[in-house]
């Protein structure tokens, strides 16, 4: 019998084991980044930072845009076509995004004396096999990931991530015994065997779900050919443009750019920073329950088409965010070299500043987030594109002036290219009449708590900063930072019981609407 997996019971029931998955992969995926910091030196680590952006570079290029393309048409042709449609479109997409994968590296590995002679902080002078493995499975990987969340089959995908993360921290375990040091040949290893052997489970458990399936009924239409592959060409091509278009203030590319012109401690230590704010990045409300708000907040428009309602619920959203992160930005203002001492055994002292910077760009890049839910709410979302080409000048300008006085500021790059980004949509949706203000109390209020607790927190810490360990610097100003600008959220009442009443009316809609 052929039963639809896209029910809303079924959908949820998968959403709390991708959560869960997402936990426990965290957790293991945040040991292993504190694990290779410490048994790397700086050298080698910078030379892994560089590589693993060389990687991820290759898969986006890799990439071709399939993502959208397998998310578009894998539920449709689960719904309305047959088995033998369904698994032709898969292993069908599967062996062009394999072939891309090969095409990537082998190009790769053809102009490398001159990616060597870029890559500036170190000479790796051979092309490595482990590289080209990475690459290779890291372009699959991605994809399976994506063919398994369409096909709704989050709890297998949620075992396979674990078992993944687990079989780095194993692998990092089984190095630091056999030579008590990890190169970065070792790390590259480290991440792609797992990746490797995941594939293989990837490849099995499709075949067996497509085994098991039945064809639904009138499968199709007769002389039909799907899916149409030139609107599905289409579909690829544009998601491939905009992210091409927005890779140049991406931390892969940033990883580059910075090997190449800065020096080996900052290029490693900006590579340890830039993979802390992405783990932070997967766990700050916006972009844990992206998925599962996103749909809500979209069908809820399309029924009441009120723009000011949907302003609102993301701008809250928005603020969830500051609220976390903002805090987070003082705490490591006040107490960012012991904290980085606590987390890496001493390395990258004095440089806890590009932290910051890191985290402030994660601050405003989110925001675009919501732009983008607003725009294809609106169905809008060419302007993600003309967005994209208007800042990129902006981006590639502030890189050209750096590059040419001083490489440094190369770090706060794509910091420009957001607030561009957030300028130009939030204008061209007030020329569309779709008038988004920015809450300035709520901006002011949480702006205004960050820095008093900053100010009052730092003076104290620097006072007895002589006289305790590392350990008790780092999260003593932690407890003081979050007392301190709760009260001062309170004291501005920056947090109003409307917004309260809107987050409770979600909770109460979404609570009906599962009955």
């Amino acid at each position: 019998m052929h039963t639809n997996p896209y029910t809303q019971e079924k959908a949820l029931n998968g959403a709390k084991h991708y959560l869960m998955g997402r936990g426990a992969a965290g957790i293991a995926g945040f040991i292993s980044i504190i694990l290779l910091v410490r048994y790397m030196d700086v050298h080698n680590y910078a030379a892994y930072t560089a590589l693993t952006g060389l990687a991820a570079l290759c898969c986006v290029l890799a990439s071709l845009g399939m993502e959208r393309v397998v998310s578009r048409y894998i539920p449709e042709g689960r719904l309305y076509h047959s088995v033998t449609e369904l698994s032709r479109f898969i292993w069908f997409t599967s062996a062009i995004r394999l072939l891309a994968g090969l095409v990537v590296m082998l190009v790769l590995y053809v102009s490398w004396p001159v990616v060597d002679r870029f890559l500036t902080v170190s000479e790796f002078k051979f092309f490595s096999i482990a590289l080209a493995c990475l690459i290779v499975a890291e372009v699959m990987f991605q994809h399976f990931s994506t063919v398994l969340q369409s096909l709704v089959m989050q709890k297998t995908l949620t075992r396979l991530l674990i078992i993944q993360w687990s079989g780095r921290l194993m692998l990092i375990a089984a190095f630091v015994w056999m030579k008590s040091v990890i190169t970065w040949e070792d790390a590259l290893w480290i991440f792609a065997i797992p990746e490797m052997l995941g594939i293989i489970g990837f490849v099995v458990v499709i075949k067996r779900h497509l085994l098991g399936l039945s064809d639904p009924d009138n499968s199709g239409v007769a002389g039909e050919n799907w899916p149409n592959w030139e609107k599905a060409t289409e579909v690829g091509l544009h998601n491939y443009g905009f992210t091409l278009l927005a890779a140049p203030p991406q931390g892969y590319f940033m990883k580059l750019l910075t090997a190449a012109y800065l020096p080996v401690e900052i290029v490693a230590a900006y590579g340890f920073f830039i993979s802390v704010a992405e783990k932070i990045r997967q766990y700050i409300p916006l972009h844990f329950f992206y998925g599962l708000l996103e749909p809500m907040i979209i069908a809820s428009y399309l029924k009441d088409r009120d723009f000011s309602v949907l302003s609102q619920r993301c701008q809250l959203l928005y603020k969830s965010n500051l609220l976390l992160l903002v805090p987070a930005i003082a705490w490591v203002a006040v107490a960012g070299d012991p904290i980085v001492a606590v987390m890496t055994g001493g390395k990258f002292q004095g440089l806890s500043w590009i932290l910051i910077l890191v985290m402030i760009q994660l601050t405003i890049g989110s925001h675009v987030v919501l732009l983008q839910l607003i725009l294809n709410s609106l169905e809008k979302s060419k302007l993600l594109i003309t967005a994209s080409m208007v800042a990129l000048p902006v981006l590639l300008l502030a890189m050209a002036v750096a590059i040419n006085t001083s490489p440094i500021w190369l770090l706060s790059a794509p910091i420009l290219f957001s607030l561009a980004m957030n300028l130009y949509i939030v204008f061209q949706l007030a020329i569309a009449n779709h008038c988004y203000k920015l809450s300035w109390k709520m901006l002011g209020g949480v702006t205004l708590s960050g820095l008093l607790s900053y100010l009052s927190v730092g003076y104290v810490v620097n006072e007895m900063s002589w006289y305790f360990s590392s350990l008790f610097m780092a999260m003593f100003p932690l407890f003081a930072v979050i007392a301190i600008y709760t009260l001062s959220l309170w004291a501005m009442r920056t947090i109003s019981w409307q917004e309260m009443l809107i987050v409770k009316s979600l909770i109460v809609r979404e609570k009906i609407e599962q009955k």
